[in-house]
């Protein structure tokens, strides 16, 4: 709460004290700064506003709603949650969201996809080696460290 007003993560705070919050406001601004890990073409900034807002309206917003149901109850929740991670593992034909470069969507899904197969959910393929080959890399590995997940 004292980072974010609404008690909620993620919160990035600026060294002039301003505050950007949530998911897709914070992925887009570091797709702006760092384009490398943002699509291309005249789409590109549009397509990515367009995945973020899926993968946080779709997926991971009902995560916490599935959590918060007794077990017996969790049935219907989780899968929706299966079914939505399915339409995301069709795009992965060419490796990541966006074909075959890593973006800040492919970050978040990542994080959505790892947390659900540590809950024990059966993610469609190819997401087990999607989320295996995104674990191995260094920035990813520390990240996992520094949180005490690794």
């Amino acid at each position: 709460m004292e980072i974010n007003p609404t008690g909620y993560v993620p919160a990035l705070m600026f060294d002039d004290g301003e505050v950007l919050t949530e998911n897709v406001a914070i992925l887009a601004w570091i797709a702006d700064r760092a384009p490398e890990l943002a699509p291309q073409g005249h789409l590109g900034r549009f397509r990515l506003l367009e995945m973020l807002s899926f993968l946080a309206t779709e997926i991971h917003k009902r995560f916490p709603t599935y959590l918060s149901l007794p077990e017996e109850a969790r049935e219907p929740t989780g899968q929706q949650i299966v079914h939505w991670f399915g339409f995301v593992a069709g795009r992965l034909e060419r490796g990541y969201l966006f074909g075959e470069t890593f973006t800040v969507a492919d970050a978040y899904l990542f994080q959505l996809a790892w947390g659900a197969t540590h809950l024990g959910f059966a993610l469609p393929e190819p997401l087990g080696e999607y989320i295996a080959r995104i674990e191995q890399r260094p920035a990813v590995q520390a990240a996992l460290h520094r949180e005490g997940l690794a």
